[in-house]
């Protein structure tokens, strides 16, 4: 089976009916629970700086789905919230 980078279909069901990123959410909740349970400042460190690659990898994300999906994106995010 090939793979593509390309998005083929819109997901908005599932984890997608909350958040546009769960994967991204569930990431860095876990960073910052490991932060707080480990009282690291390296962690909150490393979190802050896992979150703005995040920021800008779902900048770019966003310009793809609304470049390949154009009115149904649009109203996708104006329904579910990018985090939580």
């Amino acid at each position: 089976m090939a793979v593509s980078l390309t998005p083929e279909k819109l997901i908005n069901w599932g984890p997608y009916r909350f958040s546009r990123n769960p994967m991204y959410v569930s990431e860095e909740t876990t960073l910052v629970g490991w932060t707080f349970y480990f009282g690291s400042p390296g962690l909150l460190a490393f979190s802050l700086a896992v979150a703005a690659a995040m920021r800008y990898a779902i900048s770019r994300e966003e310009k793809t789905l609304q470049d390949r999906f154009g009115e149904s994106w649009q109203e996708y995010v104006a329904t579910v919230p990018r985090w939580l």
